[in-house]
């Protein structure tokens, strides 16, 4: 009789989700959630919501809980069908950044397909191109949330940063207000 005891508890812990499996483990560890919350770098809030099965965590989440209370991920999401559903969708998703850089670069390639197969001159591209570009630059920056992004910017980024804005710039500003100039000064309206 104790071995079918021990097997419906082993078999009660597999089914635990991640929510419960949390709650546990910051118990055992004496932890509030705000303490808990702390120590991930995220929101009391989001803690509540893991583990009132609202919300699931990330999978960076996932790891940084099982790191924290030295537990095995196994021991943390066995059983958590829901919680393993979202980490397969997460794999197939991309982020907005990957696929900004893939499809990009995919949209760099089909471009110098379509202007070199059609001999089209490098200085007529260079013509409109950059305007294009800049346009765009403007679009996106426009659109960015940046209490967000400020807050993810560490000071190598901000430095890179400048160093990209300046590189973007100044031979655009550097073609654009000489030509520009010399339009006015010829009478050419634009």
């Amino acid at each position: 009789m104790a071995l079918q005891v021990k097997l419906v508890s082993i078999k009660g812990d597999a089914i635990m989700r991640i929510g419960d499996q949390l709650q546990k483990q910051r118990k055992l560890h004496d932890m509030s959630q705000n303490e808990l919350a702390d120590k991930l770098h995220i929101s009391r809030q989001s803690i509540s919501k893991w583990e009132n099965g609202a919300t699931l965590p990330s999978f960076s989440n996932v790891l940084a809980i099982s790191d924290l209370f030295n537990v095995s991920l196994d021991e943390l999401i066995r059983g958590d069908e829901e919680l393993m559903n979202k980490f397969e969708d997460d794999k197939i998703r991309l982020s907005k950044t990957e696929t900004i850089f893939i499809i990009g670069s995919l949209a760099v390639l089909v471009g110098l397909i379509v202007i070199y197969s059609n001999g089209i001159s490098i200085a007529s591209v260079d013509d409109w191109l950059p305007d294009i570009g800049f346009i765009s630059f403007l679009c996106f920056v426009s659109n960015i949330k940046w209490d967000i992004f400020n807050k993810s910017l560490n000071k190598k980024a901000v430095v890179f940063g400048i160093i990209l804005l300046v590189a973007v710039l100044v031979p655009y500003i550097m073609h654009g207000v000489p030509s520009l100039l010399e339009g006015l000064r010829k009478g050419t309206s634009y």
